[in-house]
């Protein structure tokens, strides 16, 4: 599952891509609400959207909204808008008269599917992303679409670790059964 996340700070960007990452997930990030919605329009594939609430320019309630609008589209036909998870470091027991309160009842309303606090917990994040992974896998199911994103994020993460340890002779092993694998998936399509 891929799993878009969006900050206008860089460093908290890069920290939860590489949190969402050691999770397990596929991590793509943006600066900006108009950033991610650009990803969105040309990238089906992504299925969570990890979002800051307070933003320059387009806020992360005013994100959620617009990519409702969004047109998405794969082979199989239109694609939903992905699920939302509002990050924010607004804490109303501890700033009751935070003017940004109003936005984190409004994303309550209009339907993230969870509102997290900052520092986000690991665990909580696990969970989360796994249940929504797990939604994703079931309406695949019922469109009769094969769920290969967890197969795929697998190879790509093998790829990523053998390239950044520059180990040729891995690449090499890896490439002959990556081969071997392709062989018999055509061995497979013909006999279908």
């Amino acid at each position: 599952m891929k799993v878009l996340i969006v900050d206008d700070i860089g460093y908290s960007c890069h920290y939860y891509a590489r949190l969402v990452e050691k999770i397990g997930f596929t991590a793509i990030t943006a600066s900006s609400g108009y950033e991610a919605i650009k990803l969105l329009q040309t990238d089906n594939e992504i299925h969570v959207v990890l979002t800051d609430l307070v933003m320059s320019g387009m806020d992360g309630v005013d994100l959620f909204q617009q990519a409702q609008q969004v047109e998405r589209y794969s082979d199989s036909g239109a694609v939903a808008p992905p699920q939302f998870i509002l990050m924010t470091a607004v804490r109303p027991d501890k700033n009751p008269q935070d003017k940004n309160l109003q936005r984190i009842k409004l994303a309550n309303e209009l339907g993230f599917s969870k509102i997290m606090f900052k520092p986000l917990d690991q665990n909580e994040l696990k969970q989360e992303l796994n249940d929504m992974s797990l939604n994703v896998i079931h309406s695949t199911e019922s469109e009769m679409v094969l769920d290969l994103y967890s197969p795929t994020q697998k190879v790509r993460q093998s790829v990523r670790e053998i390239v950044e340890a520059d180990n040729k002779e891995a690449a090499s092993e890896f490439l002959k059964i990556l081969l071997e694998e392709i062989a018999n998936l055509k061995k497979y399509l013909k006999t279908s």
